[in-house]
Formats: structure tokens, sequence, C-alpha cells
């Protein structure tokens, strides 16, 4: 393009032309100038201040998180990662009304030119990353997408081994990374979280190590990224889960919440290395699948190497997960070790075994099955 308007240029300077011409050659070198003032305002991101003004960048989405609302404020926002060639990275964010606009144009593993996006610092209470520097995106901001040759991203990402994932358990204040490969997709539910309705999906992900662990895909991540991996199943598709909670539940298990970002099959050399080994393991991986080992405890994952063991007579209210080593008894064995409950969601209900009934928690109809 810069060639072609110097070409012209140089041509239409050098013949002599009538006015409506002349004026044609101006328009055109007009247009030059204004390419090259804009190709001279390409800056890589490090060099992008807060409050910066005339600048553009060329970046890659690196994630592209759910819509959340901010507590307390009818603010609804959703954040960006954007990275470029150097490696370095920023959050975008865009706010309320210029969601539907914008968040449709950026799209995750693309590549685009931003122009002019409001620069400004992240207050530390709101860092929940490494990143301080936040790009505003509004119906304003100049986005063009481009060509992307890049096969590869150039960021590394910092993962947690599935074996190490016990000493985040049930810690409000920390995250993980993880790499994994999904192999199952359980059924759906609909269940009652925090006193609100709550539609969640496991999938069972899988390492090298052939350790499987459960993350729970809570609503609009079941809907997103979810529906994109029960669809890709059959090629085993490798996910990087990112600002991921331990939980305890029966062991070690992962959950999404507000936070966090799932990067389907990502252009990652690491993820690309889990698919060839897994593609290369389908018959270790369908015999595990069969087996079902992801819902029995896993004491591998679940127990810390250098685990305490508690006396009874210390353990505090306080406390979400001890150890204690112990024998147990029944007082009275007569007595019920189960409870009716609905097939879907779990709930108790007073329905008799194998009634078919529309549950007041969820609201499906399904037969009565006892729980333990």
């Amino acid at each position: 393009m810069q060639r072609l308007l110097r070409f012209w240029c140089r041509l239409f300077q050098d013949l002599v032309l009538p006015s409506s011409l002349l004026l044609y050659c101006w328009l055109i070198k007009a247009c030059y100038i204004l390419l090259r003032l804009r190709m001279a305002n390409l800056l890589p991101m490090r060099n992008i201040m807060p409050h910066m003004k005339n600048w553009s960048c060329i970046i890659t989405v690196q994630e592209k998180q759910q819509i959340t609302s901010s507590m307390g404020t009818p603010t609804r926002k959703q954040k960006f990662v954007f990275y470029d060639s150097e490696g370095s990275r920023v959050e975008g964010i865009i706010f309320n009304d210029d969601i539907p606009r914008m968040s449709q144009i950026l799209q995750v593993y693309k590549k685009y030119r931003i122009s002019n996006a409001e620069v400004r610092p992240i207050p530390s209470k709101f860092q929940t990353s490494e990143l301080t520097v936040q790009w505003v995106i509004s119906s304003r901001t100049v986005i063009d997408e481009i060509a992307d040759d890049d096969e590869v991203m150039p960021v590394k990402f910092c993962y947690s081994k599935f074996t190490d994932l016990v000493q985040y358990m049930d810690d409000k204040t920390r995250s993980v990374d993880v790499l994994g490969v999904v192999i199952s997709a359980l059924g759906r539910k609909i269940v009652i979280k925090n006193s609100r309705q709550s539609d969640v999906q496991k999938s069972v992900l899988l390492n090298e190590e052939s350790q499987p662990v459960l993350l729970s895909l809570w609503d609009s991540f079941r809907a997103n990224e979810g529906q994109e991996i029960v669809s890709k199943l059959h090629s085993y598709p490798v996910i990087i889960a990112r600002r991921i909670k331990v939980n305890n539940y029966n062991g070690v298990a992962l959950g999404t919440w507000f936070d966090s970002a799932i990067l389907v099959d990502p252009p990652v050399q690491e993820a690309r290395e889990l698919k060839n080994w897994a593609l290369r393991n389908t018959k270790l991986i369908k015999e595990i699948v069969e087996k079902k080992d992801y819902i029995k405890y896993n004491p591998q994952l679940s127990l810390k190497s250098d685990q305490k063991t508690t006396w009874i007579c210390n353990v505090t209210s306080s406390q979400k997960t001890i150890w204690v080593k112990a024998q147990f008894s029944f007082e009275h064995i007569i007595q019920k070790y189960w409870y009716m409950s609905c097939k879907n969601c779990c709930r108790a209900t007073a329905a008799d075994y194998q009634i078919e009934f529309t549950c007041n928690s969820c609201k499906e109809r399904h037969p009565i099955v006892p729980r333990c």
C-alpha cells in the first residue's frame, strides 16, 4: 500500500496535468502522509503509558473473560488480556452499553490494530494478576483486524501440577492455572448456590501423568466455553484454565469463578504437545473414562506429602480441611443411610421411590432416586 502511494505521488509530480488531476494527485499524497503519520504512531505495548494520546499498537487477544457486574453498583464490564509481538501484556476492559457494540469485534487469538483507547493504571485493590495497566475500549476506539501469520502465541504460562493442587484447596485468596486435555463431560445440573440457582457442568481434565481431575464450569462458562468443549470432545480439546479455584469435592476438584478464563485449544506449544500425547494414547484415555476413576477419591492428589493428622479434640470450626486418624462405629445401626432426591439436582424430596415428579428446585421433571 505504501509503495503504491509513493509511486503515484512521484508520477504525478513529474507530469503536467489538468487541475482536476492535480487535485486528485494532492488527495492521494495527503492519504499517503496520513498513513505515514499513523504508522509513525505505531508503538510497542511497553511504550504506551497511562493518559497517552495519539497512539496505535498491534495486539493479539489472549483472553476474553465473561461479562460480570460490580458488587453494589449497576456497572457491567468485560475484561480481556492483550499481548504484542514482544510478549508484553495489558488488560483491556469494556463497560456497560459498549459491551454489545465492541465485544463481538474482539475475538480470542485474533490480531488487531488498536488506536487511541483510554490508557489508565489499574488501582492496586483491583489488580487480580500481574497486569498493572488497563485499556478502556469504547465505541470511539479504533479497532482494525489484521492478518495473523503467527502460529504460536509468544506468551508463557506458569501451570500448577495436579499433584500440587492440594496446597491451594479452599483458599479463597489464591487461584491456579492448569493445563489439561478434556476427556469427558458429565451431565449439566441445576443447583442452588449462594441462595440462587446456578447452572454447572463438570469436565474431566487429564494430564500426561494420567491423573484425572474434575473441573466445574459454572453459568456463563458452561454456556460459552463449555459448549465449545463438548462440541470438540471427539478430538480431545486441550484447555488452559486460568485463575481457577481449588475446591474440596471428594478430594481435589477445580471450579471457575468470576475472574477465571478458559482458553480452548490455544495456539501454545505446550497445548499442542499435550494434544499429540492424547491422540497417541486414546486407548489409555478410553479406559480411564470407562472406569470413571475421576469420581473416586484419589489420595495421590488429595494428600500432601507432609500432611499431619489432628486430634479430634483439637479440631476447630474455622478449619475447612483436616485429617484425622480414627476408628468409627455406629451407635444405632438401624437407621437410614440415604435420602430420596431429585435425579437432576439432588435436592431432597418427600416423594416416593421411582415416582416421577416436577422438582421444586430445578423445575425439571425426573424420577426420584435414593442418594447416599
